[in-house]
């Protein structure tokens, strides 16, 4: 539902006094707002109305308002785009230059957001550091044979698979060949169940002394394709009254060892960078609280990586929209650069 500007204007100072304060807002501090320049009487019928279209609440018996999350995103809806950080924002938000390595880099972008914001910052990011990767083969024993995968970073990983003979150097590099041929042209996003299947047909014809070796190089796969979740921030939530209460609190420690339900739900986000996903209150999927609102926001780098921030309803979405694009813009510009 659309609103008139006095209308706009009285939401607007609502949600910006109650960001600042978490105190609710009368009447009689906003007849003294110059931009208003209307009646102590005048508001509260305006007020009175806003709380009846569902946009703003009474806490308790004050005469004070707050917003309600139909509020918040009302204001999500048209002010998203309204703050531009300053100048000392942006120095606060510039990474160090020692940072070496996508987890250390990206682990650097989540505790200087987190700092920045106040709120609890989530990273997602791949557990290893490239998205296309060679592979070399081995022998580690009689009956034991390594396979690495090596991103174009320098990451390795390892797999090892027993086998029922003997491989020699000949059979290991005829393997690491085929594994190159068929995997090390695609983003490891892209390997799938039929590149698989080619694979284990081609290993079959050409090279069957290393058909047990398939197994390892599955497990390979699936351990590059998993993500790694890093948590900045966690005892921040603290500070605000919303999660001061022992049930709050008690719900907020049981959700920081969930992490896998975290990792799912960044995951599935799909927020970008031009259009961050906002859940206010009941919406969160990560802590379903009407107090806590998430927002997450990806790159469309090659690495993917999901940035996610859990704060209070009450927090200035377009600050923290504003601070998460600077950084993911930042991560995007140095893993294409440098990966």
């Amino acid at each position: 539902m659309d609103l008139d500007n006095r209308k706009r204007l009285i939401l607007q100072a609502v949600i910006d006094s109650y960001i600042r304060t978490g105190e609710p807002v009368g009447s009689k501090f906003l007849s003294h707002l110059d931009f208003l320049k209307v009646s102590s009487a005048t508001i509260r019928n305006e007020m009175s109305e806003l709380e009846r279209m569902g946009y703003l609440t009474k806490p308790h018996t004050s005469a004070g308002r707050i917003p309600s999350n139909d509020g918040y995103r009302y204001y999500v809806r048209t002010s998203m785009d309204s703050y531009r950080l300053t100048d000392e924002e942006i120095e606060q938000l510039m990474l160090p230059n020692d940072c070496a390595g996508l987890y250390q880099t990206v682990h650097a972008v989540a505790s200087r957001l987190a700092e920045f914001l106040g709120f609890t910052v989530f990273a997602v990011s791949p557990s290893c550091s490239g998205g296309v990767y060679t592979f070399e083969v081995l022998p580690a024993g009689k009956h034991v044979c390594a396979v690495l995968a090596i991103s174009s970073g320098g990451g390795v990983k390892t797999a090892f698979a027993k086998t029922e003979k003997e491989i020699c150097m000949e059979d290991a590099r005829k393997f690491a060949s085929i594994l190159n041929e068929i995997l090390s042209k695609f983003p490891i996003e892209q390997i799938g169940n039929v590149r698989m299947m080619l694979l284990s047909g081609e290993v079959a014809r050409e090279c069957p002394n290393c058909v047990g070796l398939l197994d390892a190089v599955k497990q390979l796969v699936e351990q590059l394709k998993s993500y790694e979740l890093m948590v900045c921030g966690s005892e921040n939530l603290f500070s605000y009254p919303e999660f001061s209460g022992i049930e709050a609190a008690k719900s907020y420690i049981h959700l920081l060892s969930a992490q896998e339900r975290i990792l799912e739900a960044l995951l599935s986000s799909g927020g970008k960078s031009d259009n961050p996903d906002i859940k206010i209150g009941d919406e969160n999927p990560v802590f379903r609280n009407s107090h806590a609102s998430m927002i997450s926001i990806g790159s469309d780098s090659k690495i993917p990586v999901v940035l996610g921030v859990m704060g209070p309803t009450r927090m200035n979405y377009a600050r923290t929209v504003a601070g998460c694009r600077f950084l993911i813009n930042t991560l995007k510009n140095i893993i294409d650069e440098e990966y």
